[in-house]
């Protein structure tokens, strides 16, 4: 009875043991898979608001047109063809799917697609949110599928005004949201992009597309807020049950067959163009992972079990020996101590397996580092990019020694992506990113380098005050680079317009080291929100004005344990400290 008793009570425990295992497992290779598909989510909503940023300024760029802003005013019975050839030649250009030219009514009187019978000329958009926003001064933006046979199209609208400043009319850009998509058509992940109404207007699968992630009915019965669609086309979201049971949104659905069955369900806000990005992220690979580690625990667990069983029987049949004769004894107790030594080799045996497995959660891990590592290229790949663009120009006009310095330029460049790249190798070998000793002095002049191109187009005079000797401190060199590059640019932004441009940059060091970094432009008008998300100063029509880098920045600088302050400085301008922790001279890089 005892016996039985010991048995299920080992049972038991080993069940709670496995059961323990596969929840921990589950947890941690979720974890995983939720950093990685937000680092995706992040990377697709900026692609998103990258490729809408090509169609945002072009209504800008028209609106200062001199023939445009007269005919807004013209009377509507005067035939405006040869504006709508115009538009048309212009969408053409710019790949733009539409871009209609309004009255102050709202009416459209030119649209570049003047000649298709289902055209928008004469059809009045005053009621629409993006034009009232436009003759309030602002850019405004809608989506829509006017009809089953449209495309589904973005629009960004602005207001035109004649030289006194007054509004006269307004100016609206379609983009064709199926050209967009079928960049997307190929990626993995399951990302789709819902309106305030929880319709699913941008997708990368066509089957989810006009889906209602919310209140079907409530929306058809609706007038003021279907009247974006087409009413036919809107369908209910698939049936799906949401579990929590780990603390995230899960997606447990078998009616679509080009949905996971069982997936984890991520969303971000895009408030910059009034919607949603969703992700789903199948969950196979988290289940097999938990069933690995589970099946690997439960296999330690039988070979502890018979060794114990096999250590018991032993004991036993000494003990037998020993009531026999002492001769027995000392043979027995020899034979323990030869078992003993055995399960000595086994047990250490038991604990590099589990260092192997160890090593083997690091490696899993390097998916979760590769989202991460993305803003951290997207400086090089921008200054690539310019250097090229450089390149060709000086080629046409047969100017090869510097057409060689850029393309030197870039091949640096390339290089010092790769070092980024390799990083994520490093990984590998130990249990996580050591403190990295960084020369302070070389980040600013290289920063200063990328940066010189622009600098020099912008009239502007750099005051570099180099100590002409190393500094270092603790953080990531291409990072530091990063916010150095993007306070180079804000203070290029701020000082448009101004006669005399220029920014002084010094460093001094002590318990802490301090990098500033000063312009002579207007200063901040708001310095507790200059750090918040979306944030910006930039007007309409700018070309950046998304407000992210420098709260990207002050996150930078935070972990590697400093800090960014942005002031005004007493003789005018804003000036930007850069607080770092000093580096031992002897660390290893």
């Amino acid at each position: 009875m005892k016996r039985v008793i010991l048995i299920l009570t080992i049972g038991l425990l080993a069940a709670a043991t496995l059961w323990g295992v596969w929840r921990w497992s589950y947890a941690e290779a979720l974890n995983q898979l939720e950093v990685r598909g937000q680092g995706s989510l992040s990377l697709a909503a900026d692609r998103l608001v990258g490729q809408f940023e090509r169609y945002r300024q072009l209504p800008v760029v028209l609106s200062d047109n001199p023939i445009l802003q007269e005919a807004a005013l013209r009377d509507p019975k005067e035939s405006l063809q040869d504006i709508s050839i115009f538009l048309e030649h212009m969408a053409d250009v710019t790949g733009a799917l539409d871009i209609l030219l309004l009255d102050l009514s709202g009416t459209t009187v030119a649209a570049a697609n003047w000649q298709g019978g289902d055209g928008f000329i004469g059809v009045n958009f005053a009621a629409r949110p993006d034009f009232m926003r436009a003759m309030n001064g602002a850019m405004g933006y809608y989506h829509s599928q006017e009809s089953a046979g449209d495309p589904r199209g973005f629009y960004f609208t602005t207001a035109l005004r004649n030289g006194g400043g007054a509004i006269t009319g307004g100016l609206s850009v379609k983009v064709d949201l199926e050209v967009l998509e079928a960049e997307w058509r190929g990626d993995p992940e399951i990302i789709f992009f819902t309106d305030m109404n929880n319709v699913v207007f941008i997708a990368n699968r066509e089957s989810l597309l006009l889906r209602v992630y919310g209140d079907y009915d409530a929306l058809l019965n609706d007038p003021t807020g279907n009247r974006r669609y087409v009413r036919d086309r809107l369908q209910p979201m698939f049936e799906f049950t949401v579990d929590e049971t780990f603390g995230r949104t899960r997606w447990v659905q078998d009616e679509h067959s080009e949905i996971p069955s069982r997936s984890l369900y991520l969303k971000t806000p895009l408030p910059v163009i009034g919607m949603t990005g969703n992700i789903l992220l199948d969950l196979k690979s988290v289940e097999e992972q938990a069933r690995l580690r589970t099946a690997l625990a439960g296999a330690f667990l039988v070979m502890l079990g018979l060794l114990i069983l096999n250590l018991a029987q032993r004991r036993r049949t000494l003990t037998d020996r020993l009531e026999i004769q002492d001769k027995a004894q000392i043979e027995l107790e020899q034979r323990v101590r030869d078992r003993t030594a055995e399960l000595q080799a086994t047990n250490e045996t038991l604990r590099d397996t589990q260092q192997d497995l160890v090593q083997a959660g690091k490696l899993s891990a390097l998916g979760q580092m590769a989202a991460g590592i993305s803003h951290e290229l997207n400086q090089p790949l921008a200054a690539i990019q310019s250097y090229a663009e450089n390149a060709v120009i000086l080629l046409e006009r047969e100017r090869g020694q510097e057409a060689s310095k850029n393309l030197s330029q870039i091949s640096s460049l390339a290089a010092r992506m790769g070092r980024i790249i390799r990083n994520l190798r490093s990984f590998s070998r130990k249990e996580g990113e050591p403190a990295t000793r960084v020369d302070l002095v070389k980040v600013v002049e290289d920063s200063l380098e990328l940066a010189n191109i622009r600098l020099r187009e912008k009239n502007v005079q750099v005051h570099w005050t180099n100590p002409h000797e190393s500094v270092w401190v603790t953080g990531g060199g291409v990072r530091l680079q990063q916010v150095v590059l993007n306070l180079l640019s804000n203070a290029t932004d701020a000082m448009e317009g101004r006669q005399s441009k220029q920014i002084w940059l010094d460093i001094t060091t002590g318990d802490k080291v301090f990098l500033r970094v000063r312009d002579n432009g207007p200063g901040l008008v708001d310095k507790d929100k200059i750090f918040e998300p979306f944030y910006t100063t930039k007007s309409v029509g700018d070309g950046d004005g998304m407000g992210l880098g420098l709260s990207i920045s002050y996150g930078i600088v935070q972990s590697f344990g400093g800090q960014i302050i942005g002031e005004n400085h007493a003789d005018g301008g804003a000036v930007f400290r850069i607080e770092l922790t000093p580096a031992d001279e002897k660390e290893n890089t």
